[in-house]
């Protein structure tokens, strides 16, 4: 058995299926029908625990009887007395919980493949200077921040699995944030449980691994914008900003063809009013925009605080403006938000204290005011009574905790989930109207800056090549151009 080779069908199996199947508790009498049952639903690699019962002869037995049809681990390898005894039957992996730099090296030095567990960047380094390429983030189950961080320091050709409570609803943001696989247990296999059973655990698994392979995203537009902000519905096409180089951008649905028009000032949002016309927030101020020849007409300025200008935008039903607004330095507790009950009213300011307040949307009854505070990294829900300027104290419906980035541009799809673009993240998140986590959609590009919805459910993300090294936009190309994410494909 050699350590490469076997690395390198590793790498391949988790390609294709990105799944390692623990079997704790696996009993030699039921081992073959159960591993059968993993094979037949595209499982290829397997672990069986060495605290299982008679786990050496449970393993042996699988080894010979799959071959070259399966790749046959043990787990929970904790001494390098075991190493050797392991290599003597045909195991493939040596898993562990922990990192022990003397079991790496044994199993390599055997031709198996070492799997250890980390959980700080410490630990990661070690395992690897001791000669693993792949790891086990453990648990993983709310880890997608570790996940994300490793992934952008440690060398390229190490990988990371994320094993431990890890659930189907978070595969996707686990994915995003650079797991390369997964290590299920229990949610697919305990004891007693028949091989009928474990096979449909499993293939409910892996039909859901599979959508998250849906090629869900499509670039539609090289806008190649600095800042890609506000995107907006126009009918089918979708217009949006890249307020550094004052332009307005458009892609038509149509033809797929990008035009764009210059601004007479950068504008920093769009919103459409009831009656079909557009208005923008610029720096201090409403203003009216004519989406075919770009002209702006100004409106009142705002009582801004120095230093200050406004953000993002929305419109309520009833035409009112609601902008939120942000310090140039990006100073905590500057940011605020200012309501016009028409483009020509007065505008006053209705909240303060908050970092930059960004992303914004009323729910479907009106009833509430969603705001992004991307520096306090909180989705914040504002009570407001219809017709009414005043809102209500907010309180936060996610923190985005163990998501990687900051939150930037919010939209509501039609189903009524809120849907956050990740500003250094990568990703686009979706939220159910209480805040709970439902998946995270990666997105080439790392600087996701706003979505919108169109009638059928795709979402339209814009991205941004701000702030991102000559390097870095040679590996992300992609950054500032316009993406549609098809959600009735990933939401299956």
């Amino acid at each position: 058995m050699n350590h490469a080779s076997v690395l390198a069908r590793l790498i391949r199996e988790l390609d294709a299926m990105p799944i390692i199947a623990i079997l704790r508790g696996l009993r030699s009498e039921e081992a073959i029908g159960v591993v059968e049952a993993l094979y037949d639903a595209g499982i290829r690699v397997a672990e069986v625990p060495l605290n299982s019962p008679e786990p050496f002869d449970t393993i042996a037995l699988l080894v010979r009887h799959f071959g070259a049809r399966m790749l046959i681990g043990a787990g929970t390898v904790l001494e390098v007395a075991d190493v050797e005894r392991l290599a003597s039957i045909g195991c493939a992996l040596c898993v562990a919980p922990n990192t022990n730099t003397r079991v790496i090296e044994a199993s390599i030095a055997h031709g198996m493949v070492p799997l250890p567990g980390i959980a700080t960047a410490t630990e990661a380094f070690d395992a690897v200077a001791a000669g693993a390429q792949l790891l086990k983030v453990f648990p993983a189950a709310q880890s997608a921040s570790l996940l994300s961080a490793l992934h952008t320091v440690l060398p390229k050709q190490v990988r990371l699995l994320a094993v431990g409570g890890v659930q189907a609803e978070m595969a996707s943001a686990l994915r995003a944030s650079g797991a390369c696989g997964f290590g299920l247990g229990a949610d697919i296999y305990r004891p007693g449980w028949t091989a009928q059973q474990v096979g449909e655990k499993v293939r409910a698994w892996t039909a859901h691994i599979a959508r998250l392979a849906e090629p869900a995203v499509q670039l539609l537009a090289q806008a190649q914008a600095v800042v890609g902000e506000s995107a907006r519905m126009d009918g089918r096409d979708v217009v949006w900003l890249d307020p550094p180089q004052a332009r307005l951008l458009r892609w038509s649905a149509d033809t797929g063809e990008l035009s764009e028009s210059r601004l007479a000032q950068p504008v920093w949002s769009l919103g459409r009013l009831p009656n079909g016309g557009w208005v923008g927030a610029t720096d201090n101020g409403f203003c009216r925009i004519d989406l075919s020849t770009a002209a702006l007409s100004l409106g009142p300025d705002a009582p801004l605080d120095s230093g200050c200008r406004f953000n993002d935008m929305t419109v309520d039903s009833d035409g009112g403006l609601w902008v939120g607004s942000m310090h140039r330095g990006i100073l905590s507790g500057k940011g605020g938000l200012f309501y016009a009950s028409s483009f020509d009213a007065p505008i006053e300011q209705v909240a303060t204290g908050l970092g930059i307040a960004n992303g914004m949307a009323f729910s479907e009854d009106g009833d509430t005011l969603y705001v992004i505070d991307t520096l306090a990294r909180a989705l914040l829900a504002y009570p407001r009574r219809k017709h009414q300027a005043r809102l209500g104290e907010p309180v936060i419906v996610s923190d985005f905790m163990a998501l990687p980035g900051k939150p930037d541009g919010l939209a509501i799809a039609p189903d009524g989930t809120l849907w956050i673009a990740m500003w250094g993240g990568g990703c686009i998140v979706q939220l159910a109207r209480d805040g709970a986590f439902l998946q995270a959609v990666p997105i080439p590009a790392p600087h996701v800056g706003s979505l919108c919805f169109d009638a059928d459910g795709h979402a339209y993300v814009t991205t941004s090549r701000a702030r991102l090294s000559p390097k870095a936009l040679q590996t992300h190309a992609q950054s500032g151009d316009l993406f549609r994410v098809d959600c009735t494909v990933i939401a299956g």
